[in-house]
């Protein structure tokens, strides 16, 4: 059985990510390919909805393009890869318990200075080698709200803020067990990709007080 290292999902340990604006200001990034990344810090309480929203004009006819899974975590990023052009405008919506809610100012987004272009492109070493993109999903894949490969080029695991007894298993494509965690303490936190012997599709399955909550898997592409 390997070694596991976690790592929280708090402060400045999350790589690669150091350079987002804390709410109401946010941080918008243009990272090649008319892709966009939008990140952000907050320290506000009761957050119950975060949701992303894109729009051609700075003012008006703004549409959601992406809700977080975790509304809770001060540390976020939303990655944009479905946008017709890099300088769309966006903002970011937030809702608290009890109703109140602020939508931010808008922003278009700016050339990459802080690092999380190479995150997104490192491995795009011509452009005929675009499936090695670490941000490069297969088309028609959903990543799992819970489970999932995130930006800073980690293995994300975002688990229910409850008392239940978590326990996770993970598996080849081929379905060769690789690893389990087992009555996990924290709820965020991060899984290095060197704990993964392979790349494409790693299977898992999510146990919740020894219940199966989720079978699903997460897609590493070969650079990531």
């Amino acid at each position: 059985m390997k070694k596991i290292l976690l790592f929280l999902l708090s402060g400045s340990i999350i790589a690669g990510i150091n350079a987002q604006e804390q709410l109401p200001d946010f941080s918008v990034y243009k990272v090649g390919n008319n892709r966009v990344v939008v990140a952000w810090t907050h320290n506000y309480q009761g957050v119950k909805q975060i949701s992303i929203q894109r729009s051609t004009d700075s003012l008006n006819y703004f549409k959601t393009v992406g809700t977080m899974p975790d509304p809770s975590l001060q540390q976020n990023g939303f990655p944009d890869a479905t946008a017709p052009s890099d300088n769309m405008f966006y903002r970011i919506f937030v809702m608290f318990e009890g109703g109140k809610y602020i939508s931010t100012k808008s922003k278009r987004p700016v050339v990459d200075s802080s690092g999380l272009a190479d995150a997104y492109n490192s491995g795009n070493k011509s452009n005929t080698e675009v499936n090695l993109n670490p941000n490069f999903i297969p088309s028609g894949f959903v990543q799992s709200a819970y489970i999932f490969a995130s930006t800073d080029r980690y293995v994300r695991v975002e688990l229910p803020l409850d008392k239940r007894k978590y326990d996770i298993k993970f598996y080849a494509e081929n379905g060769q067990p690789l690893f389990e965690l087992n009555d996990i303490k924290e709820k965020r936190f991060k899984l290095d990709r060197s704990y993964f012997s392979t790349a494409g599709y790693i299977n898992f399955e999510l146990y919740a007080d020894g219940r199966l909550l989720e079978k699903h898997k997460v897609f590493l592409p070969k650079d990531f």
